[in-house]
C-alpha cells in the first residue's frame, strides 16, 4: 500500500469514528488514570480507614482515593452550606451570590491545577495535590459563605 493510500485510509477511519455519535453510538470516553487508580475497591476501602490522615497511606492509589473521598466530603458540606444560605436569602439577593459562587468554582479549578502543576507536575501525585487543594479550599469557602452571605439579624446558615 502506498503512503498516500495509507494516509487516506487513516483519515477515513478517523472521520468515521468521529461520526459514530451521529448514528446513535457513543465513542468511548477515555478514562483518566486518576479514576482507575482511586476507584479500585481495595484502594477505596483502605482510604476510608485513613480519612483525616491521608498522608499516612502506604501506596499512591490509596492516598489518591483518600484525598478524593475527603474532597467529596468537603464538596457535600460546601454545597449544603451554599444551598442553605440561598434558601435564607431574598430572591433578589440570590443572584449575586450565585454569580460569586460560579466565579469561585472556576477559580478553585484553575488555582488547584496551577498549584499541582508547579508542585508535582503531572505524575502520580497530581490527583493527591489537586484533591487536597480543592478540599482545603472547599472547607474555607463553606466558612466564608456562612460568615459573609447574611444580612444583619439573619441567623447563621450552618448545616
Amino acid at each position: 500500500m502506498s503512503y498516500s493510500k495509507l494516509c487516506q485510509s487513516l483519515i477515513l477511519v478517523g472521520l468515521c469514528a468521529g461520526a459514530l455519535p451521529m448514528f446513535g453510538q457513543q465513542a468511548a470516553k477515555p478514562t483518566h488514570s486518576w479514576d482507575v487508580l482511586r476507584n479500585t475497591p481495595e484502594a477505596r476501602e483502605a482510604a476510608n480507614k485513613l480519612l483525616g490522615h491521608c498522608g499516612d497511606a502506604g501506596t499512591q492509589d490509596v492516598m489518591n482515593a483518600c484525598f478524593s473521598i475527603e474532597f467529596q466530603n468537603s464538596e457535600q458540606r460546601l454545597n449544603s452550606t451554599y444551598q442553605t444560605t440561598l434558601k435564607r436569602l431574598d430572591q433578589d439577593d440570590r443572584e449575586p451570590v450565585r454569580a460569586a459562587q460560579r466565579a469561585w468554582l472556576r477559580y478553585r479549578e484553575l488555582h488547584c491545577k496551577a498549584v499541582s502543576f508547579l508542585q508535582v507536575g503531572t505524575g502520580s501525585l497530581e490527583p493527591t495535590v489537586v484533591f487536597g487543594c480543592k478540599a482545603e479550599l472547599n472547607r474555607a469557602r463553606a466558612e466564608e459563605i456562612q460568615a459573609a452571605y447574611r444580612k444583619p439579624g439573619m441567623t447563621s446558615p450552618g448545616p
